[in-house]
């Protein structure tokens, strides 16, 4: 199993309001989400969405998210600051997904 490495973080307010969503892009551009739509819909030919993912698809995540992250420029930062195996003991499994099947 390959780790795919994070690009970006979206924090979505659900639309009740009582819970947080995290929406994750990563670097080869795809896209994952924590919410009840993203988790249990799979389409036909097996791809996933939610109303939070197809925000970023569209480009529109930043207007509508509570917070955002751009891991791009950290990681340029950390890999040259922090050796591979200390950074991976430092940050631990941010952003790990368990995907119900």
């Amino acid at each position: 199993m390959t780790t795919a490495t994070i690009a970006r973080c979206w924090t979505f307010v659900s639309s009740k309001g009582n819970q947080r969503y995290q929406t994750l892009q990563y670097a080869d551009g795809t896209t994952s989400c924590d919410c009840p739509g993203w988790c249990k819909r799979t389409a036909t030919d097996g791809s996933r969405s939610c109303k939070h993912t197809r925000s970023v698809v569209m480009g529109t995540a930043d207007r509508e998210c509570e917070r955002m992250h751009d891991y791009t420029s950290v990681a340029a930062t950390t890999a040259a600051a922090i050796p591979a195996t200390r950074a991976i003991n430092h940050f631990g499994q941010i952003g790990r997904r368990k995907i119900q099947t």
